[in-house]
């Protein structure tokens, strides 16, 4: 159990691909462990596999779904969406594992923003143990839906965008060491018809290893290397790959932190169109910090400079500070209030939405309250600000959005 989580993480960003692959697959893993230990978690049984149910809706307004400076447009959306997880206790060694959560928005006024959803975590898992090796098969798949959530988009709503990783990953437990070796094939295909979000294929290798010095601590190298592949000839190919140290432990029952630090570089192909495109090498750094200071009061905190792929229309550097406090002042109501920056340059553009060099800077926080109205039923009330500013003045947008959502788990 400590094994996993020492080397899991949290996605904080669309990271180097190897590394973002490589932390996906763990807090998967973490994500199946809790669901495993904690009682009562699944409550129905058909024939040898345990099924649990959610049905969730959502009801928001959004003030900028365009995200636009001039002309903002605002818009009522609904959100019903249902959840399903599964385990299949193959054998005592080996189980089966499914995770769906799935939804609609439905757009008000603009109904042509209308789409379905599907939550990251979302996938089929098969955990293989044999001797000291742990083996998952997996395919993970999500559909985004918010186009405000990756940096580099503005001036649309359009974001509609189809991942799914086919892999593997083998982990072997040296008692003193670990060392974990995987490979995932990642297609991303478009959903909208604005031509802006561009499909692709990349081809993912990772690896690392580590020295556990306690049962709660351990420290290491990490690798990776990746190839994207475009379907259009609008965007050049290109490779990365990272080398660099990880460090995690759990240095309190309240507090535990993680660390990626290394070395990356993105090198586009250049030819044709993209012979002037250069390398871009950079110092990656992903911290994260968890940490309860009293019953009342906890928070995460992640920071971190990194070089990202975006398929919507160009790849950026990216520095980012994000926090979320959690307030349990009140009897029976959770608080949390999470604020982020942002600092990001474009590396090229593409689809003649050229915004090579462009140096933005976003802010957001907000405020979410959530209540559980009886033992299956809850609600939550939020709201969240957005102001993304530019170097490029038409890139520039401020949003707010105040949502109402309720949770049933059957």
């Amino acid at each position: 159990m400590i094994a996993v989580w020492l080397l899991g993480g949290v996605e904080t960003c669309l990271a180097q691909e190897a590394l973002r692959m490589s932390i996906a697959g763990a807090e998967a893993a973490e994500a199946r462990r809790k669901a495993v230990t904690t009682i009562g978690y699944y409550n129905f049984k058909l024939g040898p596999t345990a099924w649990r149910f959610s049905a969730g809706l959502g009801m928001e307004y959004n003030d900028n779904v365009n995200l636009r400076e001039e002309n903002p447009e605002g818009d009522f959306i609904f959100r019903p969406s249902v959840g399903a997880n599964m385990l299949w206790p193959i054998t005592e060694k080996n189980t089966l594992n499914l995770t769906l959560g799935a939804g609609y928005s439905a757009y008000l006024t603009h109904p042509e923003l209308s789409q379905i959803f599907i939550t990251p975590g979302s996938g089929v898992s098969f955990d293989i143990y044999i001797g000291d090796f742990s083996i998952n098969l997996h395919d993970r798949f999500s559909i985004t839906e918010y186009a405000y959530q990756n940096p580099t988009v503005s001036r649309t709503g359009e974001y509609a965008q189809l991942e799914n990783a086919l892999g593997a990953s083998a982990l072997w437990d040296l008692n003193k060491g670990i060392v974990t070796l995987g490979y995932d094939h990642v297609n991303y295909m478009s959903l909208t018809s604005n031509q802006r979000t561009q499909d692709g294929v990349s081809d993912v290798f990772f690896a690392n290893a580590g020295l556990v010095f306690r049962p709660d601590m351990v420290a290491g190298v990490e690798f990776g290397t990746g190839f994207i592949n475009y379907s259009s000839t609008n965007a050049p190919n290109a490779t990365q790959w990272n080398a660099g140290l990880f460090y995690r432990a759990i240095l309190s029952q309240y507090f535990n932190t993680k660390l990626n630090a290394g070395y990356t570089v993105y090198s586009p192909e250049k030819s044709g169109a993209f012979a002037g495109l250069s390398d871009t090498s950079a110092i990656y750094v992903q911290l994260e910090v968890n940490h309860r200071l009293n019953r009342a009061v906890s928070y995460s905190a992640a920071a971190g400079h990194s070089v990202n792929l975006s398929f919507y229309g160009q790849n950026y550097e990216l520095y980012y500070v994000q926090v979320q406090p959690n307030w349990n002042i009140i009897k029976k109501l959770s608080i949390s209030t999470p604020f982020f920056w942002e600092h990001g340059t474009g590396l090229a553009g593409y689809y003649g939405y050229s915004l090579q060099g462009e140096k933005f800077d976003r802010f957001g926080g907000g405020i979410s309250l959530r209540r559980a109205i009886t033992r299956k039923l809850s609600s939550g009330l939020s709201y969240q600000f957005v102001l993304r500013d530019s170097d490029v003045r038409s890139t520039r947008y401020t949003l707010d959005t105040v949502s109402l959502s309720f949770s049933y788990q059957f």
